[in-house]
């Protein structure tokens, strides 16, 4: 896969598809290969150019591992005290990549998808830089409002499980993702165990870096509540949220329909903090009806 070299290191990507450009932005922890074949070829047979890319800290882009990796507890201290942490970086230079990006392979406009994290990036990416983005596409993700719903108490620990896993050999970081993966699935679309191994596996044996997790969600506890800046969003957006999500409950999602304009929310029935297999082809045709507004898209 291709890379390019921004002012703070390389960005990994890859382009696939004829069409409208559509960057997928990954979530917490995730790699570019974390998309799946299924959902990638249905938004190319929906006349989508996909654009997808590692964020930092994360597979083969810039990662920041001869740095000191923060202490979470700390962090949050600090921001209680009106301090601002020394990061290496914040959501909005997350952003600012995509855009990077952009100008790299020279399109102007894009439809912008993103999950989790991926999708806080994406509201900094429409509200910063709303010239760049043609449509958005939030999904399983949060203005990171505190008085919203908190995680599940088992998710919780897959969260505190996930960020402390820097020993152990590869079969136990193996059984070790499995079971993290078990907790946030969703109870209507239950994984495959053979994919969802094969899936991590391939993920642990390209770059491992639990570092870069922790030092991605010490940015995400700088970036507090966006509640203000989603309120200014433009872009004709679609929020998908899973009723059964225990790691972002859907109350989130209910809440970014209700700031953003004109946005269109689907609960999805049983979906967990996940794009199920099941679910790729059904999402992937939602995301093209937006792009083509020509009908509601639920």
């Amino acid at each position: 896969m291709p890379s390019f070299s921004a002012p703070h290191g390389p960005i990994e990507y890859a382009v696939e598809g004829e069409g409208r450009p559509l960057v997928l932005i990954c979530g917490l922890g995730s790699q570019m290969i974390r998309w799946s074949a299924e959902f990638r070829r249905a938004l190319v047979d929906r006349g989508f150019q996909l654009i997808r890319f590692d964020n930092r800290d994360t597979g083969l882009s810039r990662n920041y591992a001869d740095g000191p990796v923060p202490d979470l507890k700390a962090v949050f201290r600090l921001l209680r005290s009106g301090g601002v942490p020394d990061l290496p970086y914040r959501l909005p230079d997350l952003a600012h990549d995509v855009v990077l990006l952009l100008d790299h392979l020279c399109i102007d406009r894009a439809d912008v998808l993103g999950v989790s994290m991926g999708g806080f990036i994406a509201q900094h990416l429409a509200a910063g830089y709303p010239d760049r983005v043609d449509t958005l596409t939030l999904v399983m993700t949060s203005t990171g409002n505190p008085d919203l719903p908190p995680p599940s108490a088992e998710a919780q620990g897959f969260m505190a499980k996930k960020g402390s896993d820097t020993a152990g050999g590869s079969g136990d970081l193996i059984e070790q993702a499995v079971a993290n993966a078990l907790v946030i699935c969703s109870p209507a679309y239950p994984p495959d165990p053979d994919r969802l191994r094969a899936r991590v596996t391939a993920e642990i044996e390209r770059a491992h870096l639990p570092s870069g997790y922790v030092r991605q969600r010490a940015a995400i506890l700088t970036d507090g509540d966006r509640s203000a800046m989603v309120s200014r969003i433009t872009a004709p957006t679609l929020i998908v949220h899973g009723t059964a999500d225990p790691l972002i409950p859907h109350a989130a999602g209910e809440e970014l329909a209700a700031l953003i304009t004109g946005a269109e929310l689907w609960l999805v029935e049983g979906m967990g903090h996940e794009i199920p297999d099941a679910l790729t082809h059904d999402i992937a045709e939602a995301v093209g009806r937006l792009a083509a507004r020509d009908e509601p898209v639920r």
